[in-house]
């Protein structure tokens, strides 16, 4: 029995359901975030969104959203649902939402008239691909699916406007085709693991609206590229799995690498098991090592909230091996602004003078969870250094004081948690003998 789980009353309505967001990563950055009736309420959500190395490592939404459509005696039902402006709604698919589970994978069950039809998504991990599952469970008639993509080809925090920049042009590949819209992105593959029919009648949809973004006061509509569509006839107890990726896969793999990802997820049959699977989805590894990122969709990879989130991300659901790989990037960054060579570019705040506390907090808490023993044997030296540094003047920011406490500026920048900032300075501005960074000392 799943734990998460809304019934057709809560999914119809609006107010209730577009609140709830579902999160899905693939532990390398990339991400599908929207809300649970597959509306995109804030200019970061999308189905495919992937970080670009070589733009800073900021992350880009790829594919916004992708609208189903159920056909049946030449009659269209479309599933999608977007915001325009004005606050219009169309085109209304939530009506047709029965159920949304979400026991090892987000799935929606719909009902059009005697069409029963089930979605289930997933993400590969550590590969910018995600699969979507479509089940027809019962059918009367003849069924066909059509399936509209909505292009976006922009970094997350920004809104695409019409424009004449854009390249039309696209390619085809094994059951599907393939876009780039604008110079430097990466090649977007859309396939299917049957055949479809591809049926090019490229529009731009204006004035789609993000209501978190307008609740916000910041720009909140922007204009979505749709080249056209995929057309696949679907036969009762039939599945058709459609994949996005930055990658061409093989159309005869896709079903057997949805089963394998599936069988290595979490089930959310608890509140225990919800947790596991939220505090891995914030686990990035990569060629340059393991972090933690600080949240989605918005949040980079930050010092301070690495130390402060990595006992309870690892230790705290029997992930240990995964504590020590991320507390060795994390303290590999650290060791190196201890040598005043480089900072780690991936890395944010790693100069901020509460973040070596906080490194030896997150040590402390392993060593209540594995002994002190094993703690001494595995991280004395970099406690030992870490101290002996601070003791000895070499933070820049941190100066301990005759009374044994420590003291630090933060008058011109903020320096602690409380870092908002207005103009460059800080809003509240603290300095002196913080009581949580003495509270760590």
């Amino acid at each position: 029995m799943s734990y998460l789980k809304f019934d057709k009353n809560l999914m119809i309505n609006l107010e209730q359901s577009l609140p709830k967001e579902m999160l899905r990563t693939n532990q390398a950055g990339a991400y599908h975030c929207s809300s649970i009736v597959g509306c995109n309420t804030r200019k970061q959500h999308g189905l495919l969104v992937i970080p670009i190395k070589e733009m800073d490592n900021k992350s880009f939404v790829m594919l916004s959203s992708l609208d189903e459509t159920v056909i049946q005696h030449g009659a269209p039902f479309n599933l999608g649902l977007h915001r325009y402006s004005g606050g219009v709604y169309s085109p209304k698919g939530h009506k047709y939402i029965r159920e949304y589970d979400c026991e090892s994978v987000p799935r929606t069950t719909y009902r059009v008239g005697g069409v029963i039809l089930t979605k289930e998504m997933i993400f590969i991990s550590q590969e910018n691909r995600i699969l979507i599952r479509y089940t027809l469970v019962d059918a009367h008639s003849a069924t066909t699916l059509q399936f509209r993509p909505f292009l976006a080809f922009r970094e997350s925090n920004e809104l695409v406007v019409q424009n004449g920049n854009l390249n039309q042009n696209y390619n085809e590949v094994n059951n599907g085709v393939s876009f780039c819209l604008y110079d430097g992105f990466p090649t977007l593959y859309m396939q299917f693991n049957h055949k479809p029919t591809w049926v090019s009648q490229p529009n731009w949809y204006n004035g789609i609206e993000y209501v978190k973004d307008l609740e916000r006061g910041v720009p909140y509509t922007e204009d979505l590229w749709v080249p056209g569509y995929f057309e696949i006839p679907i036969k009762k107890g039939e599945s058709i799995i459609f994949s996005a990726g930055t990658t061409e896969a093989s159309p005869r793999s896709l079903n057997k690498m949805y089963e394998v990802e599936l069988a290595s997820r979490t089930c959310r049959t608890s509140f225990y098991n919800c947790l596991k699977n939220a505090a891995k989805q914030f686990y990035i590894k990569d060629e340059d090592g393991e972090f933690i990122k600080s949240g989605y969709p918005w949040g980079p990879i930050r010092a301070r909230d690495t130390f402060i989130a990595l006992p309870g991300t690892t230790l705290a659901i029997n992930h240990e091996n995964d504590f020590h790989d991320i507390m060795a990037t994390a303290s590999k960054a650290l060791n190196n602004f201890i040598d005043n060579e480089t900072l780690d570019s991936r890395i944010h705040g790693i100069d901020l003078p509460d973040v070596p506390l906080w490194a030896i907090w997150s040590i402390q808490q392993y060593a209540k969870n594995a002994g002190v023993d094993k703690a001494r044997e595995k991280y004395l030296p970099l406690a030992a250094r870490i101290l002996d540094w601070i003791i000895a003047g070499g933070h820049p920011n941190l100066e301990v004081q005759t009374s044994g406490l420590v003291a630090t500026a933060g008058t011109s920048v903020p320096v602690s948690w409380m870092n908002a900032t207005s103009n460059g300075w800080p809003l509240i501005p603290r300095s002196g003998l913080l009581v949580e960074f003495n509270a760590l000392w």
